[in-house]
This record gives C-alpha cells, structure tokens and sequence, in this order.
C-alpha cells in the first residue's frame, strides 16, 4: 500500500503544529519534501511573486524562462538528489551610516 503525495501547504502546516506542539522534535526526514518538483515549483513562483531580485550570479527570472524554469528546476532537483548541489555564497549589500560607515546587509532569510 502506498501512502498519497501530501500538499505542501498541509504539509507546511503540519510541520508547524508538530514543532509548537513539540519544540525539541527533530524534522530528519525534511530534505525529501525539499527534493520535491512541487516544493521546487512553489518556492520559484514564491521568489517571482516576491519580486525577488537576482543572487549574486545576475540570473534574472526573465533569463531563467527563456531558458526554460522546468528544466532548470530538473537539474536542481537532481543535484539536490545526487547531493551535488552547491549554493552561490550571499549577497551581500553595504548601507551607508551616519559618519561614513556602512553596515553590511545580509538577505532576509525566507519566511520573514
């Protein structure tokens, strides 16, 4: 018997009611819901909606569908997969303080 494909978004909520229920739980099964073409899929059009900006590699969402988002989301999946994946260090701004400092701006981290 297989078990039915679960809604990210009920997913999502069971993670949470499971982490209030239970703050020392352990979530060791999370990168198997990250693998997943609809978490891929939802996280991409999240960043769209958001008018996410380009990393640090300048790749802009306009880019990404001319060369097409399912095969880029394929090749992630399988590096994510094959554990081959390796993220671009973060971008990082410097915001100008009073008395010619700055102070470095790390991005936001997601959900806040």
């Amino acid at each position: 018997m297989t078990k039915a494909s679960i809604d990210l978004q009920d997913l999502r909520r069971r993670i949470y009611v499971k982490a209030k229920a239970e703050p020392s739980w352990r979530f060791w099964g999370l990168y198997v819901h990250v693998c997943k073409m609809e978490t891929l899929r939802a996280a991409y059009e999240m960043a769209k909606e958001n008018d996410g900006a380009p990393g640090i590699d300048g790749v802009t969402f306009e880019a990404i569908e001319t060369q097409g988002v399912e095969a880029l989301l394929e090749q992630l999946r399988d590096e994510l997969i094959g554990r081959t994946y390796q993220p671009l260090p973060a971008r990082r701004q410097e915001i100008p303080k009073d008395g010619g400092k700055v102070r470095e701006s790390w991005p936001r981290k997601f959900g806040q």
